[in-house]
């Protein structure tokens, strides 16, 4: 097997971590790579296992996009849904799991297929009523899911969903982009509906509307979409409201300016273009004391614990 190679390769949430803190960007994509070998220095180890860390907040999505992807595929391979409470009783028992792995550090055996929280390994653990509010939140949520309607349309013809949180790599420019894309299912008139799922409260209409353009981009130059055929939406299964985005010829010339300017970006920092090579000191920290260190995966590495 041919070894791997570290490439740049831009993503919607690449391109947000390099806006922030650009020493966390580093660590995320250059400080941690390699560090999954067993015979890795430790310090790229040890940045290796901070990337991967989680918290609840984002722990929460990840376990309901699981639940949401796994029934969909359930039904997608002919299976009939299953009741909701089916899927809480899995949701919360996984959740579960997830906690006591964290909790009592067996994760760190496989910190890219387990569950670590930042809050186990800086030592701040949250109370057993919030792991338990975080939870319930799990189950809320879950059971939202099954009584959205734009869910339990993609149930009744599962023969129409052609994407179904499918890791896609595809050129723009000079640059390869990934896209992972919730679902993506034909809407019967030659078009697709983009559905995108949210799960928090923090959530920017114009950030996501970035999202979906790339999206755009992608079906229209992968999959042959006609650019008036495409609709686009985001259900934020927390706040159970659903929004439909814009997305034509105008935002998909937006998503594929803001690319090549977001990787041009990116490329200005490295020592080496060609071989994508990226020395720390070109990517400083915050400023001591900043607010987003105190919640930063990386602040292990960095100093700032």
């Amino acid at each position: 097997m041919a070894d791997l190679v570290n490439e740049l390769v831009w993503s919607h949430s690449r391109a947000r971590a390099f806006s922030g803190c650009a020493r966390a960007y580093w660590f995320a994509y250059y400080g941690s790579w390699g560090g999954w070998d067993a015979g890795a220095p430790d310090a790229a180890r040890d940045a290796y296992v901070q990337k991967k860390l989680t918290s609840r907040s984002m722990w929460t999505g990840t376990v309901v996009h699981a639940v949401a992807e796994h029934a969909l595929r359930q039904v997608r391979e002919g299976f009939v849904l299953g009741p909701v409470e089916m899927a809480v009783a899995g949701a919360r028992s996984g959740a579960r799991r997830d906690i006591e792995g964290s909790q009592d550090g067996s994760w760190l055996q496989r910190p890219a297929r387990r569950v670590g929280f930042r809050e186990h390994y800086y030592e701040s653990p949250p109370s057993e009523a919030d792991w338990g509010a975080a939870i319930d939140e799990i189950e809320r949520q879950v059971r939202g899911l099954w009584d959205n309607r734009l869910f339990q349309r993609l149930c009744a013809v599962p023969a129409r969903i052609k994407e179904l949180e499918d890791l896609r790599r595809f050129r723009v420019g000079d640059v390869d982009v990934f896209v992972v894309l919730d679902v993506l299912v034909e809407d019967g008139r030659g078009g697709v509906v983009i559905l995108d799922w949210k799960t928090g409260e923090a959530h920017n209409d114009a950030d996501i509307a970035v999202q979906l353009g790339v999206y755009g981009l992608y079906a229209t130059q992968e999959l042959g979409v006609p650019d008036d055929r495409i609709t686009a939406m985001h259900v934020n299964l927390r706040l159970g409201t659903e929004s439909r985005h814009p997305v034509g010829a105008a935002e998909i010339h937006q998503a594929a300016a803001r690319i090549a300017e977001s990787a041009t970006a990116m490329r200005s920092r490295l020592r080496d273009v060609a071989h994508n090579v990226a020395v720390a000191e070109d990517y400083p920290g915050l400023p001591v004391g900043a607010p987003a260190c105190s919640y930063c995966n990386f602040r292990g590495v960095c100093g700032r614990r």
